[in-house]
């Protein structure tokens, strides 16, 4: 069954345009030109043009008009959907706003060296734009991409990866509420080896506590209960750690962020298990990929400082 086709989002633009400018592979032009070949400077046509190339690579608009080549610092073809690009109109739309985003966020800045010119449409990355071509979030539709971030982090589970594995599969099929219920499955499998590596450390260091948590959890069966149970002997010892590495790791589960993402993806998940009427949008479920990876990051250096201590 062919992939339906939609409108890009404005993140998934936006991404697609810094993946362009950092794009050092030669088969996204038909003379494999790239911003890295030309000093990270060109035109907002080399631009537009390498972008189309890359969309359809990574499958996310359709190739239905051939893709031309053109001279570098050239005026190229203005963007006519369907007619002089495979890009949609809320696609161009998309473009133009997101470029004069990153103009003014000086990630790219008007006028290039040499015969450019100082103004639009010519233009350079600047070196603050470098460092965030370096960092640019991996998307969900990347498929190898995002499992190879995944997989880079310490102690990750099989379970987890294949939870994750399924839900960038169901997300690239369009199917939404099926992406939200895998990766709901695959933070209820992390909450689970929480547990257990908190209750390990416990039963070093925190002997009454151990104990007492490990009554509490026999007799709880929900995930949501069980999420509470660890928050709460969390926060019970928390300020009794005085290990510099543990210290460290605590701004990143404030007290809001470290429930907020669990819980959301847990009740989503739920609701979705059971017939409903509810509906994930695109952009909602995109911004919940983002956002995961530096979840099981954060979730997985506690698991791994418990597991070590």
């Amino acid at each position: 069954m062919e992939t339906e086709i939609r409108d890009l989002s404005s993140i998934e633009i936006r991404n697609l345009m810094l993946d362009t400018l950092a794009y050092e592979g030669e088969d996204i032009d038909s003379e494999g030109k790239t911003f890295k070949l030309y000093g990270y400077q060109g035109t907002q046509s080399d631009l537009y043009r390498l972008m189309e190339g890359l969309a359809i690579k990574r499958g996310l608009i359709k190739s239905d008009i051939p893709l031309y080549g053109a001279a570098w610092d050239g005026s190229g073809l203005m963007l006519h959907p369907h007619s002089t690009t495979n890009f949609s109109y809320s696609d161009i739309q998309n473009i133009y706003e997101q470029f004069h985003l990153l103009l003014n966020q000086g990630i790219i800045a008007p006028g290039a060296i040499g015969n450019y010119g100082p103004n639009l449409p010519s233009f350079h990355v600047t070196e603050y734009g470098l460092k965030c071509l370096d960092e640019n979030e991996i998307l969900p539709y990347d498929v190898d991409g995002y499992l190879e971030k995944i997989k880079n982090i310490p102690s990750i589970s099989e379970w987890v990866e294949f939870y994750i594995k399924e839900a960038l599969q169901c997300y690239n099929a369009n199917c939404m509420e099926a992406a939200v219920i895998m990766l709901g499955l695959s933070s209820e499998k992390i909450l689970d080896e929480q547990i257990d590596a908190l209750l390990g450390y416990l039963s070093r260091n925190f002997t009454d506590e151990f104990s007492q948590m490990q009554t509490e959890l026999s007799s709880i069966r929900l995930a949501s209960a069980k999420f509470n149970c660890y928050k709460k002997y969390f926060y019970m010892i928390k300020n009794n750690v005085s290990d510099h590495l543990f210290k460290d790791m605590l701004p990143l589960v404030d007290r809001v962020a470290f429930q907020v993402y669990a819980n959301f993806t847990r009740i989503t998940r739920n609701e979705l298990a059971h017939p409903s009427d509810t509906k994930m949008e695109r952009i909602e479920v995109l911004m919940i990929f983002i956002s995961f990876i530096k979840y099981c990051q954060t979730q997985y250096g506690f698991i791994d400082y418990y597991i070590n201590h």
